[in-house]
């Protein structure tokens, strides 16, 4: 879990850095006021899946995940498909409570997205 939690937060660092260069482009669009809606928010959501889909699909880790030396795959090792990110990335941000304890409580540590999606999480070294 320890893994799990810095990879996270290295990938936040590098998510908020993406959503800072979106924001401030949209604010240039918006005549520099505050942005109020209900599309950006949905917009800078899908960025954020289309992060993790990219990084997941293409190699099985993020630039966090590879810090921290985890993978994530198939339950037969293969490559996630596009619907196994959709469920991972819904699942995480919208159960990320349950997820964690479900993690906690579950004696093989596997985490709810993981279980939905039929993906797992692996050590890997190079």
């Amino acid at each position: 879990m320890f893994r799990r939690s810095a990879s996270f937060l290295y990938d936040c660092l590098l998510l908020i850095a993406l959503f800072f260069i979106i924001t401030a482009i949209a604010i240039a669009f918006n005549h520099g006021e505050a942005i109020q809606s209900a599309a950006y928010y949905l917009a800078l959501y899908v960025v954020g899946f289309l992060f993790f889909d990219w990084f997941w699909r293409h190699g099985g880790q993020t630039l966090g995940m590879s810090a921290w030396r985890i993978k994530v795959e198939g339950m037969q090792q293969e490559t996630i498909s596009f619907s196994q990110s959709l469920i991972r990335y819904l699942a995480g941000t919208l159960l990320f409570v349950f997820t964690l304890l479900y993690m906690l409580l579950n004696p093989d540590r596997e985490a709810l997205h993981d279980k939905l999606s039929k993906t797992k999480i692996i050590l890997y070294y190079k």
